[in-house]
């Protein structure tokens, strides 16, 4: 107890420097903590599933040539085909996405309705053999009799019904648009990470089970299956190889395709890279490098830090070694006092987790508070503080213990531990800025990139035009009401135009095929479909190269393509494309107009091919883009006048609307995340390398107190005894910078290698967070410098 009582009473003695360390471990835990929980989350997906071995999605295989292309939807009757005709699937579960418009429960509360509702899910029952769902009503047995049965997740299930137990919501009815489904079960959500995520099911429709369409693949039909042996998974993928290339024989000659199936173990499935919406590996690893990287600039700053308090403690330690103290209880207690500042740390890093959880919002898992890892977090701190305490306790105790007692005691060798021909210290301070200012280089660099991006010219006007996304029933195909908030917004001045149909760029299109018979063959080639009205071109100010602007006549037989469709086909001029007749839905169309390459995507890609098709259809006109006045000053008038139309015609729809700038920003979400993550890394190691140049340059100014003295009696000036105290840390900052900078250039030329479009890197790009950094080390020391370099100098100068 007495042993702890002085541990503690040093560490209150020297309340700077235990503050300072105590901060700079508590950012490194608080990162470990983040970056472990998302890393375990994601890697804890299905590994409790039982039979996880046994079980595959199926995907879909297209092979063209020597391309060859995986996608994880299949055909619509791929899953009753497998369920009737190959007896080695032991369980066969489909998820076939079915939208609504909307739910409506009715009961003695009256009648609510729930729109804008997750997809309810279309399976067999063997689905709730396959998924280890514990039933709270209901049994796996006996459900999916009947075609109208649905089942509720537990969760779901108080959505609907918040007042009612599992039981009690039994034999209930929910009117799904204008079909009654009854509840035949409840489930428990899944308390382990799981594929399965979904929450409603249904029986597979009637239509579905008897469909014969072979050709079609959309990511709204799933199946998994379950599978005991490897002989049943190369059975299961040559029935199905063989039965879908027979149907589609003929068009697959035409096309000259061949198709094909694979399977993907659940095992593996979270990060299997041909399966749509898996986490990226390379990401996690990534962080896993960023937490390490922290945590070990971390230690870095304690071993600094502690290093530079050596000087005041020499006596101390020489006097209880005198008195026959053993190195083993000078290293025990250097080992407890660490382990103090850790446990400290720990409890500081909790508020700080809140910070990172609040700043990284968009980076962690959406779910993950949903499932228990309290148990690996306690383990993985544990260890985590032992290592701690073991890493940043080492090199302390080691220089005081490698000393004779008289030199501790004068002073003389404190830090003269080498590494190479440079004092270790000095070599930590180094790799600390090196860390430091390739993260800072990237910092800068990836915001030049993404203001690049922004600003690039994307073939077509996007600056004061504002989107909605248009309410639509599928009970009223015919509804006319976009088209009647387009006409009442033309009467107002700050309104220049509008236009309805997909934006030009943004991940919604229709993916197709368009073909032409040329003198050499058939030409054919994949492009990008957009709807659109009339007013489009001009709303988005595109240029025509050729022909003639769109109209609504042309729905059936004319379309607008860019200067790459042209290229796809062997056209060479956009004169010499007018007119030209293609095949297009199987239709004979011809091209009316041709605009210039725009971004349809974002600019990690090239422009693609992209055809514009006139519509009036109501399902393929779902947003609208309103042109605001070409002065600023009028666009809040213009957003109230909007407000004012859209409330009058959908008075039960919340008014929504976006800038496009806005929807671009959505588009590069995650390299604004990424950027995000870099920007605060950055900021961390910047302060702990700083931390780290403070016990330096204390430590440093210890051992100089009577030089310092001498040289100001003799004359020297405040400002050149700051230099002098300076320059020295100054070199090994600058050091650093020459050291990271090619570092950081390599890093930052991977990044972009993911950019069919980017910046030039050019030699002041690197400057800028070099200079940034010189200035904040050269700030970090001036305030210690300053104080020695204004101390009496009979102060230090009387012992003598």
């Amino acid at each position: 107890m007495k042993r702890v009582n002085l541990l503690f009473r040093k560490l209150w003695q020297n309340k700077l420097f235990t503050f300072l360390n105590i901060l700079g471990l508590a950012i490194g835990i608080s990162a470990c903590w983040v970056v472990f929980r998302i890393v375990n989350y994601e890697y804890s997906f299905d590994k409790n599933h039982p039979d996880k071995e046994e079980i595959f999605k199926v995907y879909n295989v297209s092979i063209r040539g020597e391309e060859s292309n995986s996608f994880d939807g299949v055909n619509i009757p791929v899953a009753n085909y497998v369920k009737e005709n190959i007896p080695a699937a032991k369980l066969v579960a489909p998820e076939y996405n079915y939208y609504y418009d909307k739910i409506t429960v009715s009961d003695d509360d009256g009648k609510r309705e729930f729109s804008n509702q997750p997809p309810v899910i279309g399976t067999f029952k063997d689905y709730f053999l396959m998924v280890p769902y514990t039933w709270l009503a209901g049994n796996k047995e006996s459900v999916f009799k009947q075609p109208h049965e649905i089942v509720l997740s537990e969760s779901r299930a108080r959505v609907y019904y918040p007042n009612l137990k599992p039981q009690e919501i039994l034999g209930k009815v929910l009117l799904i648009d204008t079909v009654n489904y009854t509840v035949t079960g409840v489930i428990q959500d899944l308390e382990k990470t799981s594929s399965f995520r979904h929450k409603e099911f249904v029986p597979v429709k009637e239509e579905d089970l008897k469909s014969d369409n072979w050709d079609m693949v959309t990511s709204n039909h799933k199946l998994y299956v379950k599978l005991n042996n490897k002989a049943a998974q190369q059975n299961l993928i040559d029935i199905l190889t063989k039965k879908t290339n027979e149907v589609n024989a003929e068009i697959n000659a035409k096309y000259n395709v061949k198709k094909s199936y694979g399977l993907a173990p659940l095992s593996t499935l979270h990060f299997n890279k041909m399966i749509q919406g898996s986490v990226d590996k390379s990401t996690l690893y990534g962080m896993i490098g960023i937490g390490s990287f922290l945590l070990l600039l971390a230690c870095i700053n304690y071993i600094n830090l502690t290093t530079a308090q050596v000087p005041f403690r020499a006596k101390e330690i020489g006097i209880r070694k005198t008195l026959g103290e053993q190195p083993r209880y000078v290293l025990f207690s250097f080992l407890s006092e660490t382990f103090i500042i850790s446990c400290l740390s720990l409890l500081l890093s909790w508020p700080l987790i809140k910070f990172f959880e609040k700043y990284f919002s968009s980076y962690i898992p959406e779910e993950i508070n949903k499932y228990s890892d309290t148990l690996a977090v306690v383990i993985f701190l544990a260890a985590l503080i032992i290592i701690l305490t073991l890493v940043s306790s080492f090199y302390p105790a080691y220089l005081i213990n490698k000393v004779q007692i008289s030199e501790v005691i004068k002073m003389k060798n404190a830090g003269k531990l080498k590494f190479g021909s440079i004092p270790l210290r000095k070599a930590l301070i180094i790799f600390q800025f090196i860390i430091a200012q390739v993260f800072v280089i990237s910092t800068v660099l990836m915001g030049f990139q993404i203001q690049f991006m922004l600003n690039q010219d994307l073939g077509f006007q996007h600056n004061s035009i504002v989107s909605m996304e248009l309410p639509f029933l599928k009970d009223n195909p015919d509804d006319n009401r976009p088209n009647l908030l387009k006409e009442s917004l033309q009467k107002y001045k700050e309104i220049e135009g509008s236009s309805l149909g997909h934006l030009p760029m943004s991940a919604d299109y229709y993916a197709s095929s368009v073909s032409m018979n040329t003198d050499t063959g058939e030409v054919r080639s994949q492009i990008e479909l957009k709807y659109a009205d009339k007013d489009y071109l001009e709303t988005y100010n595109f240029k025509l190269l050729a022909g003639r602007n769109l109209q609504i006549s042309d729905s059936t037989s004319g379309f607008i393509a860019n200067e790459k469709v042209l290229e796809k086909l062997g056209i060479k001029t956009p004169e010499a494309a007018i007119g030209q007749m293609v095949t297009l839905f199987e239709k004979q169309m011809y091209i009316v107009g041709v605009i210039p390459n725009f971004n349809s995507s974002t600019l990690h890609s090239q422009t693609g091919a992209v055809v514009i098709i006139p519509s009036k259809e109501r399902d393929q006109l779902k947003n609208i883009s309103i042109k605001l006045s070409h002065n600023t000053g009028e666009w809040k008038n213009g957003i109230k006048a909007i407000e004012t139309e859209w409330k009058k015609i959908y008075p039960n729809n919340e008014f929504s609307y976006k800038f496009f700038d806005d929807n671009m920003k959505e588009l590069y979400e995650s390299d604004y995340r990424f950027s995000s993550i870099i920007n605060l890394s950055s900021g961390i190691t910047i302060l702990l390398s700083c931390l780290g140049l403070i016990g330096l340059v204390t430590i440093s100014i210890s051992q100089r107190t009577k030089e310092i003295g001498i040289r100001k009696v003799l004359g020297s000036s405040v400002s050149r005894i700051i230099r002098l105290l300076s320059s020295e840390y100054l070199v090994l900052v600058f050091i650093s910078i020459v050291i990271a900078s090619p570092i950081a250039w390599w890093a930052i030329n991977k990044w972009l290698d993911n950019f069919a479009y980017k910046m030039d890197l050019n030699w002041w790009m690197f400057t800028i967070p070099a200079l940034a950094t010189l200035v904040i080390a050269f700030l970090t020391m001036f305030f210690h410098s300053y104080k020695a370099a204004r101390a009496n100098p009979v102060d230090s100068l009387r012992d003598e």
